[in-house]
């Protein structure tokens, strides 16, 4: 009979939290090390795709995931200045086509319905990982506060900053973008419905964009934007920006946008980083997923759905595979990367043809670079059932 391994999860943010719901799916018990000193992270909305959710039902947390998310019926696309409409992006057959809907939620929401689903006894808060070994059998994990813990299998799922990746592969530090996000949450109340009808709103502008969406049914507006900048802006979730600064990012705004603009009272700022798509994702008894791995510019609203992908496909490999853990997981990205790679290419698509936009009479296209056809591939894609299989990737079509 074989004895399943012992699994430790570095970092216990919302790819850690699902494989770990994953695994005990499977039958295996892992002990996730989070070096926050509480379960959460900073307030903010968060969107999930179809075949994410469908995931995370296979795992066993649909009914936690549903009561947590707020489903809106499509994205209207306006022009940031005029405030003339694009596209909309409807979502009434979404889920009859993909078999779930898109969902959005706030972070905090979507952390604690994942925790639903794992042992609480097996969350360990406040341990920061300073340096990990791999063993002969194993790994050691050692921690700031002085303990040790020792493990058959180690997952990192400690973001773009993994303190694992760079135990492997050395300081590959992130790159700056030339991009920068503003992010605020505004209550709901304090919005006329009619300035973000039908409840998820972007606005395109050149070199930005713009996106409000209601979380919590209604009872407050999640506000993203994304814009071109020569200047360095540091990355981190909780980095405070000036409000009038935010507001003057985007000159001349249409009025419902400027409703939106005046509401903010406290805004974040940060860069985006990223790495070139890589193989470097782990080795032997290490396995690398979401960020550590893979982090991505959020522009096909992947960055959350990919590591709920990596956590259930992972579950599966280990459990299909339990007399050889290793092979399970070089099974596991040899599927992984090139899906991944190509959702990581789509991204980048995306936010060059929103932020080359400009009004050109009727030629919206590039106002329908994430429209519901050009995200099939991704939303349509069966984890569930091709977990074992290298998924076809189409080329990527740019707009004129």
């Amino acid at each position: 009979m074989t004895t399943a391994p012992s699994i430790a999860i570095v970092g216990g943010g919302l790819a850690g939290l699902a494989a770990a719901a994953a695994l005990a799916k499977s039958g295996f018990a892992a002990d996730v090390f989070e070096a926050a000193p509480q379960l959460g992270e900073i307030g903010a909305g968060v969107n999930v795709s179809p075949q994410a959710i469908r995931v995370l039902r296979a795992i066993g947390l649909g009914e936690n995931v549903a009561a947590a998310a707020y489903v809106t019926p499509g994205v209207l696309t306006r022009d940031m200045h005029s405030g003339a409409t694009l596209a909309y992006r409807d979502h009434a057959n979404v889920e009859a086509r993909f078999g779930a809907p898109v969902c959005s939620f706030h972070r905090a929401d979507l952390l604690e319905a994942l925790a639903r689903g794992v042992d609480r006894g097996r969350i360990h808060l406040g341990h920061r990982l300073i340096a990990i070994k791999e063993e002969t059998v194993g790994v050691a994990l050692r921690f700031a506060d002085g303990v040790t813990h020792h493990a058959g299998l180690v997952l990192a799922a400690d973001g773009i900053h993994s303190q694992v990746r760079r135990a492997l592969y050395g300081d590959d530090h992130p790159s700056y973008t030339g991009q920068m996000v503003w992010r605020a949450l505004i209550p709901g109340a304090s919005v006329p419905a009619a300035a973000l009808e039908p409840g998820h709103v972007q606005w395109l502008g050149s070199g930005r964009h713009f996106f409000a969406y209601y979380l919590r049914s209604g009872d407050v507006v999640n506000l993203v934007t994304q814009q071109d900048t020569e200047q360095w802006v540091e990355e981190g979730w909780s980095i405070p920006g000036e409000v009038e600064e935010m507001r003057a990012s985007f000159p001349n705004p249409e009025p419902r946008l400027k409703v939106l603009l005046d509401a903010v009272t406290r805004c974040s700022k940060w860069g985006l980083f990223l790495r070139p798509p890589t193989e470097h994702w782990g080795r032997g008894r290490i396995q690398l997923i979401g960020d550590a791995a893979h982090a991505m510019l959020p522009n096909a609203g992947q960055g959350a759905a990919q590591g709920f992908e990596d956590a259930y496909i992972l579950a599966r490999w280990l459990a299909a595979m339990p007399d050889d853990p290793v092979a399970a997981m070089e099974n596991f990205r040899r599927v992984r990367i090139p899906r991944v790679h190509g959702v990581q290419r789509r991204s980048a698509a995306i936010v060059r043809a929103k932020h080359d936009y400009e009004l050109q009479g009727e030629n919206t296209a590039r106002a329908k670079v994430d429209a519901v056809d050009a995200m099939a591939w991704i939303w349509g894609y069966d984890a569930v059932n091709d977990w074992d299989k290298v998924p076809a990737e189409p080329a990527i079509a740019q707009p004129h």
